[in-house]
């Protein structure tokens, strides 16, 4: 479980250090919490934000909003299979200058 848990925190950090490539103060937020039979992990940065348009497709396989060769379109994908399996879920909070996915898991499985 812990190699797959790294899987989700990877995929997630990474794709919040490629939307701040280009912004002029960078910032990375990672929060944690306990919340009554939850742990909530939240990762937001402060990047461009997701498009509107393509909000319901970004946990789609194979989906990228990078450029060729950058990305496969497997990470977000790969974070919701994961989260999943160990009864979890992720939910995307998006707007211009700010994204977070919200991570949230039971306590006790």
């Amino acid at each position: 479980m812990v190699g797959e848990l790294n899987q989700v925190w990877t995929n997630l950090i990474d794709n919040a250090i490629d939307a701040l490539e280009n912004q002029p103060d960078p910032e990375l937020r990672i929060i944690t919490q306990r919340d009554k039979e939850f742990i909530k992990v939240s990762i937001c940065d402060n990047g461009p934000g997701i498009p509107k348009e393509v909000r319901s497709k970004v946990f789609d396989p194979f989906f990228t909003t990078k450029a060729i060769g950058k990305g496969t379109g497997l990470g977000l994908d790969v974070v919701m299979r994961i989260v999943k399996q160990h009864h979890g879920s992720v939910t995307l909070h998006t707007e211009s200058g700010k994204t977070e996915f919200l991570v949230c898991f039971p306590i006790n499985g």
